[in-house]
């Protein structure tokens, strides 16, 4: 016990022999009714600590004084504990919907959403027509990740009660939350006009999330093989429906090494849906057209496609997330000539295992090129991920081991087999402030095993060479994006590497490393 709350239990203990001395024959009752009042007193003054200990001497005095028991549930130190006093106040107060609501808020802090709706629900029951059951209900199903059905509450609500500010500031943000801007506008105006704090500037957001947006963007990127490739462009976008937009772009860039250099110019269109919440659609597609490296040789003009599905369920339940893609596999000149191609498949699922979360993901690849056969290259990687600060923050560990079919002579590197073990984290602070930051770092080992025919020196026939020792490895991935007014952002991507072994296995030796820099201006139209 710390020497202020010593001295506070003291004069709490001072107070009520004071008082019993006092009293006369008033008996215990007027002794606990004094040590209640000393205590509202130091509640009132922000005084925690004296407040804490003076209604515990009021629970002393008697075990069933529920006010006691709510206040201590209130400046309890841990939500557990807070828990506990709760139910013991709801057990003393069985018709006061305020105690079940505080139940289902520690509860939905907790992370326990069931549990919380439920406690919200005996609310209802005792007070069905109260505003704050109505809205903390609209919160808890939206932090668990059911916007849909807390807009719906919230609109039931609002039918009745139209001039409710917060209330349409809540479902603003709520509709926000589940991917609809423009009906999140109409909330957010409604919420405007009765003057409510921060809804002009969220109104603005959702606005500028409707509007047409142009995207103008640099890139530049080098590796240890000395390829080097800029690009610049843009792109623009437009809503088509709430929640879905269309888009369409292109990009002029030189990919150069110090012997050889090409250009390409890209088009390309793209659409991007969130038809519920929780499941998300994007798709895109184009052609490059690169020019010819050499007098003798012809342009090349590839296609490029990419499909992206991912879904996930409400609160902490499963996910899964799949992939599917078909590009050049333009990172180097040589890459270019040889008309080199990629086209991917991945599958990623993660669900609970009780407070981690376990990741898998597989992956299987073709790559093409006109002066070889076509190379296989198949993957998994399992990993497992402990989310803190509602997913904020996620310290994982991970396993990922490759390998390609066959060697390679076209111009990137295709070794046997590749394991890599690192540990790593995921990084941000939400995309609600003027700033919002994402990163994801990591770092561990890897270890290579070649084809036994590009061995130096050559290995037994039919044997592979043995794998090369573990080798340390590390990554890096942040993105920053800084809001300039309501309908502009400025936005920077970086990615680096230092590997034996690229991800995108486009490096033509077994040592790698790599750094990446995009950077752009986003600017609604509104």
């Amino acid at each position: 016990m710390s020497l202020r709350a010593g001295v506070a239990r003291f004069l709490a203990i001072a107070a009520l022999a004071l008082a019993s001395g006092t009293a006369g024959g008033q008996g215990p009752r007027a002794n606990v009714a004094a040590i209640v009042a000393q205590a509202d007193s130091a509640w009132s003054r922000g005084d925690r600590e004296r407040a804490r200990a003076l209604y515990a001497n009021v629970l002393a005095g008697d075990s069933t004084h529920s006010r006691a028991v709510f206040r201590l549930a209130q400046l309890a130190e841990t939500e557990d504990r807070a828990l506990v006093l709760y139910r013991r106040y709801i057990a003393l107060e069985r018709a006061d919907p305020w105690g079940h609501m505080a139940e289902g808020d520690v509860l939905a802090r907790l992370g326990r959403w069931e549990e919380a709706l439920l406690a919200y629900g005996n609310a209802a029951a005792i007070a069905p027509g109260e505003r704050d059951v109505a809205l903390g209900r609209a919160r808890i199903l939206d932090g668990a990740g059911r916007p849909n059905e807390a807009a719906a509450e919230l609109a039931a609500w609002l039918r009745d009660h139209p001039d409710d500010g917060e209330a349409w500031d809540l479902l603003g943000r709520t509709r926000m939350r589940a991917g609809r801007p423009q009906a999140a506008s109409v909330a957010f105006e409604n919420a405007a006009r009765r003057n409510v704090a921060g809804a002009a500037g969220r109104l603005a957001t959702a606005e500028s999330r409707t509007a047409p947006t142009i995207t103008p963007d640099v890139a530049s990127a080098g590796d240890s093989d000395g390829n080097r490739t800029s690009r610049i462009g843009g792109e623009i976008d437009f809503a088509v429906a709430d929640g879905v937009r269309l888009g369409a772009g292109t990009r002029y860039q030189v990919i150069a090494n110090d012997i050889d250099e090409v250009h390409g110019n890209d088009v390309q269109a793209r659409l991007t849906a969130r038809p519920m919440p929780g499941l998300t659609l994007a798709m895109e597609g184009g052609a490059t057209r690169f020019g010819a490296l050499t007098p003798d040789a012809r342009p090349w003009t590839p296609l490029h496609a990419t499909a992206r599905l991912r879904a996930r369920a409400a609160g902490q339940g499963p996910s899964l997330d799949v992939r599917g893609e078909h590009t050049p596999l333009a990172f180097s000149p040589q890459l270019v000539a040889n008309q080199v191609s990629r086209s991917e498949g991945r599958l990623t699922a993660e669900v609970a295992l009780a407070a981690l979360r376990l990741r898998g993901t597989g992956r299987v690849a073709r790559f093409q090129a006109p002066s070889e056969p076509a190379n296989r290259r198949i993957g998994a990687e399992g990993a497992l991920v402990i989310p803190l600060g509602g997913g904020r923050v996620q310290p994982s560990a991970q396993y990922r081991v490759t390998g390609f079919q066959r060697a390679s002579t076209a111009g990137y590197f295709a070794p046997r087999r590749v394991e890599t073990a690192d540990a790593g984290v995921w990084l941000e602070n939400g995309d609600e402030g003027r700033l919002s930051l994402s990163a994801d770092l990591g770092a561990g080992a890897q270890r290579v095993e070649e084809h036994a025919a590009i061995t130096f020196p050559p290995a037994p026939p039919g044997r592979a060479r043995t794998a090369a020792s573990w080798t340390r490895v590390w990554r890096a991935w942040g993105q920053a994006a800084l809001a300039i007014g309501p309908s502009r952002s400025w936005y920077i991507e970086v990615e680096a590497y230092d590997a034996p072994f690229s991800p995108d296995g486009v490096s033509a030796s077994g040592s790698w490393r790599y750094l990446s820099v995009i950077t752009g201006l986003r600017w609604s139209l509104r």
